[in-house]
């Protein structure tokens, strides 16, 4: 009922009835197709089954070589040697062909390669965007944790929940701090002034992201106005970003361990002891210079931001506080150069001062590794209101209400998160539960696009009804509830789909021009489809068959004359 009230009624129930995605998970009985000898797993019988219903028949399978080649460009984004070539052409085992794939499975190079179909979608970059377009030199440790994870086989709803929640899950565990830098990958403008619509463009694409990647729904087209095609409300946008509401950004967090950092702390405690006298002279010399840098840099933003900005800190709200970290940003991206304004005499002061410092540097610890991350404010937090409501009535967080009835209960974790409000927590229990259509269908879809070129659902992002419906529903839900049941492990999918003799079929077919004349498209998979490596695969390959390659795994990001592969180029919006 509160779905058609506030979609219009019926047509907000016919909209949520009409869509495919959000039905319920059914599985469906694998078919029977007499006289099979092609299939070797339920994939390939429910292939067979819509090709033999339309008078199709497969393409034979590729050659030895081929295949080879196609595995490994697959899992790994290169080439295999001719001595792997041959190592596999020499083995007539039965098993031959499934102890290659498990052995591609566990080679660190399948985690580099997969990664980066996942940093795509959540539009990984290493800068902020806009005018600047500064350079982000910790980020990277968010790519390095995608690879890990890919490589490690973490379960999707962990995966899930590191990225959106990371710093709410118990445990003294930095790599899950690191998984939160997603919720940093947005862009930002540092020389903003109007830093309420800045902030509200920064919270707004957090939710957009959260919607196309985990969900595979536009959340966009219903933050204006209620969804004109999907039963969406723009009160199930707002919801929907109320999760993120108290959200913080965390820069310099330091990325290891508690015991990591109170070690840390103590060798630079003997640092502190020796130089406090030092380094008081180089506060007092230098605070007039930045106290005037402070002044100018708040006097540059509207009055009722600058009053955020003054406000007490344990007096501000959520709002209050994510307005005064904006001015602050500012001023740490602008107050160095406050220095160049020294006079001469001054300047030489702190020279000398700078020097006798130096002096100690032995005492001095090398900086910790340092991650950006997120975090909840931990004071009365703003209500999410939908703009232009004349009743100015807040939205709590909500799930998508064509999906869920319930109310997330962010109480219940408070036990287990005392200083965060458990709201991201909630979310990501939510979007990784089991039972939930979207996500399952939508990471099963992403897998399968990604060794076909095409989804079962073609358009990979949306799933809504602007979308395309799969082409093999059956196939997508059986998929689906086996991914489930095998907790949710990639390389677990990836290996099905790997040994079925769809996926090993030639991309020749001696039929061709009769069967194009019934599936046009190629929709039904009668024969491999040919799709292009990317840019970065041609390149890697290149080094790679020339003895080029530096093959060493993670690590800061490199130019593009580097010989590492592409994943490791430093990409600037």
């Amino acid at each position: 009922d509160g779905l058609a009230k506030a979609h219009g009624g019926v047509e907000g129930e016919a909209l949520a009835e009409d869509w495919w995605a959000i039905q319920p998970l059914d599985r469906p009985d694998i078919p029977t197709v007499q006289n099979d000898r092609w299939s070797r797993n339920p994939i390939d019988r429910f292939v067979l089954q819509r090709l033999t219903d339309k008078g199709l028949t497969p393409a034979p399978e590729a050659d030895r070589v081929q295949l080879v080649r196609r595995l490994f460009f697959d899992l790994m984004g290169m080439p295999p040697t001719p001595r792997e070539v041959d190592d596999f052409l020499n083995d007539s085992s039965p098993k031959a062909w499934e102890n290659l794939i498990d052995r591609l499975l566990d080679d660190p190079r399948y985690g580099e390669h997969w990664a980066r179909f996942w940093l795509d979608l959540v539009r990984y970059a290493e800068s902020d965007g806009w005018n600047k377009d500064s350079y982000r030199p910790n980020i990277w440790r968010y790519r390095d944790y995608v690879v890990d994870s890919f490589n490690r086989d973490k379960p999707y709803p962990q995966f899930v929940r590191e990225q959106l929640a990371g710093d709410e899950m118990p445990g003294d565990d930095p790599e899950k701090i690191i998984a939160t830098g997603f919720l940093r990958l947005g862009i930002y403008e540092y020389n903003q002034r109007d830093a309420r619509n800045h902030w509200n463009d920064i919270m707004n694409e957090m939710t957009d992201v959260t919607g196309d990647v985990f969900l595979g729904v536009s959340m966009s087209c219903s933050r204006c106005h209620n969804h004109k095609f999907d039963p969406i409300t723009q009160k199930d946008y707002f919801g929907l970003r109320a999760f993120f509401e108290p959200v913080i950004w965390r820069d310099g967090v330091p990325g290891v361990t508690e015991a990591g950092h109170e070690k840390w702390r103590k060798q630079q405690e003997r640092w502190d002891d020796a130089t406090t006298s030092i380094r008081e002279e180089i506060d007092a010399l230098c605070q007039p210079y930045y106290d005037r840098k402070w002044k100018e840099t708040v006097d540059k933003f509207p009055l009722d931001i600058q009053a955020c900005f003054n406000k007490p800190v344990e007096e501000r709200t959520s709002w209050e506080h994510q307005m005064a970290y904006l001015i602050e940003r500012q001023f740490y991206e602008e107050g160095t150069p406050a220095l160049k304004k020294m006079t001469e005499e001054d300047q030489k002061k702190l020279e000398g001062l700078e020097k006798q410092l130096s002096e100690f540097d032995h005492l001095k610890p090398p900086p910790l590794p340092e991650v950006m991350s997120v975090r909840d404010f931990s004071g009365e937090i703003s209500p999410t209101i939908i703009p232009k409501d004349r009743r100015h009535q807040p939205v709590p967080p909500h799930f998508l209400t064509v999906l869920a009835s319930e109310t997330p209960d962010t109480e219940d974790l408070q036990p287990e998160l005392p200083k965060s409000t458990g709201r991201r927590t909630a979310l990501a229990k939510w979007i990784g539960r089991e039972d939930n259509p979207l996500t399952t269908r939508l990471i099963v879809n992403r897998i399968w696009q990604q060794h076909f070129g095409r989804g079962i659902v073609p358009t990979a992002s949306d799933f809504g009804h602007l979308g395309e419906p799969p082409t093999h529903p059956k196939l997508l839900d059986w998929l689906t509830f086996h991914f489930v049941e095998n907790g949710w492990s990639m390389k677990h999918l990836h290996k099905m789909i790997l040994m079925s003799s769809t996926w090993k079929q030639s991309s020749q077919h001696p039929e061709a021009s009769d069967q194009l004349k019934t599936d046009p498209s190629e929709n039904l998979l009668w024969r491999a489809r040919i799709h292009r490596l990317s840019a970065e695969e041609i390149r890697d390959s290149m080094l790679f068959v020339s003895g080029e390659l530096d093959r060493r795994i993670g690590g800061p990001s490199v130019d593009d004359k580097s010989p590492r592969r592409g994943l490791y180029m430093k990409i600037r919006r």
